[in-house]
């Protein structure tokens, strides 16, 4: 039922995510050049609860070094005193694959882990323009993800069995016409 598809490790009902429907057009414009060159690029989804909804408003590019599978975020200061200047939850994040399909790797899962036990609702954005199913997605570890997730020990590129079963389709993110802000912060 859609209340168990929507629901927390603990059954709680998510809260709604509010994702700009052009976010993703202008992520990808920033990411174009790394994605020419085969490079993943992450970005951070920042935004505001209000009236028991997240609102995402913002995407910082946080410095980062990249390659075909994998990029590793640094500087964490600089992401952290902007979104303590502008008052700004993490609500997720939002990552390429340009090379390869859309879906959640060993290690992709490990990092949503680490934003969604610290909010349920927070989100994993792949876009992976060589896909010819699908080019981007709005993921969510399961309960089964969670637990499972929280008990492996292994890092780096590992399997899971039944990997599917351990991420869905966000089903608490609704598009709107709303802003986005977006700082590249990557070379400043």
């Amino acid at each position: 039922n859609a209340r168990a598809k929507n629901s927390t490790l603990f059954g709680d009902e998510l809260r709604s995510v509010i994702l700009p429907k052009d976010l993703t057009a202008k992520f990808m414009s920033l990411a174009r050049s790394n994605t020419k060159r085969g490079v993943e690029t992450c970005g951070i989804l920042c935004g505001k609860l209000s009236k028991n909804k997240f609102h995402i408003t913002t995407c910082i590019l946080p410095p980062q070094t990249g390659s075909h599978n994998k990029t590793t975020t640094h500087g964490e200061e600089k992401l952290i005193a902007l979104q303590e200047a502008k008052n700004l939850l993490t609500l997720g994040w939002i990552h390429t694959h340009p090379t390869q399909a859309c879906f959640l790797s060993s290690i992709d899962l490990h990092t949503q882990f680490s934003y969604q036990v610290m909010l349920p609702e927070a989100i994993a954005i792949v876009m992976a323009p060589t896909d010819k199913r699908r080019t981007e997605g709005i993921f969510n570890l399961t309960p089964q993800g969670l637990a499972v997730i929280q008990d492996c020990r292994k890092s780096g590129f590992h399997p899971h069995a039944n990997p599917g079963s351990l991420y869905r389709q966000a089903g608490h993110v609704n598009l709107a016409s709303t802003k986005i802000q977006m700082c590249d912060i990557r070379k400043k």
